[in-house]
């Protein structure tokens, strides 16, 4: 049994509400109550996300989704470019050279956000590149992408905007169509509040276009087999059931409070923590920051493994590490899923006891 409860930035803490309705007995996936269900997540997204455009889910994490859109869009020796502000920025970069894409590569230190200028640039030096793969928000850091003027540039030049939004999805004000967003990459177990299991692709007619034409190897993550299921309210293969409906119900009490309430929500609790957290001596990563997560730093001499490691044992609640050259370095905490007073005095007061003393021993 799970004895702690998560504060991690992905999975998140799911409401027993959401897992109620996750344990209900659940329909078959080819009768016409499982694709209204479909089409209520659907609508509810597309009116999140202010867009009409398509919507597929696949049954993978947020990197499946991904993959997905990769494969649908481009075929072998395509152009793009990736923009990568942390380790989720370079798994773009990984993908597209497995699936042997000509990449211009323009990474930026961890805990920045991409200068949108030098995509301009980029752009106009390569008239060749079709498409910009970025992220919205960068879980190993914290940091937050201008996507609103990224996507201004990229429309300019005519090319496609890919986003993985996975972390920054809800927390983070996104209009899709407005920002000339072309593919938005979302996943259940971030800021939806729902338990993983399921990524959302939302694709709109630019791009489509694109995957028309793919010729990139793919069978399960195939949009044109989807897209006739689609058109029906099915997915193509077995979906996560439990977890479609799962996601129902957190999509609705999102769209009924309204999402700038939502934003607001989740900018109001990040602030509120990094403000109480800096006066007690913390500081943080990144100069940009999410309303998804805050990235605590460790001062030289300090690692955050033996801390989490501490907390989880003696408080029962789990913060997350830092990621790939970060590991030990960061104490990440999610205001995705559990973005309220009680979780965020929470961590404030177990944060204090277990980990500034450890910081201020140091200093």
């Amino acid at each position: 049994m799970v004895n702690y409860r998560l504060f991690t930035p992905g999975p998140v803490e799911v409401s027993e509400e959401v897992l109620e309705e996750h344990g209900k007995r659940f329909p078959y996936h080819r009768d016409r109550s499982f694709a209204e269900v479909v089409g209520r997540v659907t609508e509810d997204l597309k009116k999140i996300l202010f867009t009409d455009a398509r919507i597929f889910f696949f049954t993978s994490s947020g990197t499946g989704g991904m993959e997905a859109a990769l494969v649908n869009l481009f075929s072998e020796g395509d152009e793009v470019l990736v923009t990568s502000i942390g380790k989720f920025g370079q798994r773009w970069k990984e993908l597209a050279d497995t699936f042997r894409l000509k990449v211009t590569y323009l990474p930026f230190e961890f805990g920045q956000s991409v200068d949108p200028a030098m995509v301009d640039d980029a752009l106009r030096a390569n008239p060749l590149i079709k498409a910009v793969l970025s992220t919205f928000t960068e879980t190993s850091t914290g940091a937050k992408n201008d996507v609103k003027t990224m996507g201004e540039i990229v429309g300019r030049h005519d090319k496609i905007f890919v986003l993985d939004s996975i972390a920054g999805l809800i927390a983070d004000e996104l209009r899709m169509d407005a920002w000339n967003v072309d593919v938005a990459i979302g996943g259940s177990q971030k800021a939806i509040g729902a338990p993983p299991g399921l990524a959302a692709v939302v694709i709109n007619d630019r791009a489509w276009k694109l995957a028309e034409n793919s010729t990139l190897p793919k069978y399960y993550f195939n949009m044109q087999i989807a897209e006739k299921f689609r058109q029906k309210g099915f997915t193509p293969w077995t979906p996560a059931i439990t977890v479609m409906m799962s996601l129902a119900t957190t999509i609705k009490k999102f769209k009924e409070r309204g999402i700038e309430n939502v934003w607001a929500d989740h900018a109001h609790w990040a602030s509120f923590f990094r403000e109480k957290a800096g006066t007690m001596g913390f500081s943080f990563l990144p100069r940009n920051p999410s309303n998804a997560l805050s990235a605590i730093k460790m001062p030289d001499g300090v690692e955050s493994t033996p801390i989490i490691a501490e907390i989880k044992e003696k408080e029962g609640i789990l913060f997350a590490n830092g990621q790939a050259e970060l590991k030990g370095k960061l104490i990440r905490f999610g205001h995705m899923g559990h973005a309220n007073e009680q979780d965020t005095l929470t961590a404030l007061r177990v944060l204090e006891h277990h980990a500034l003393p450890k910081i201020k021993e140091a200093q």
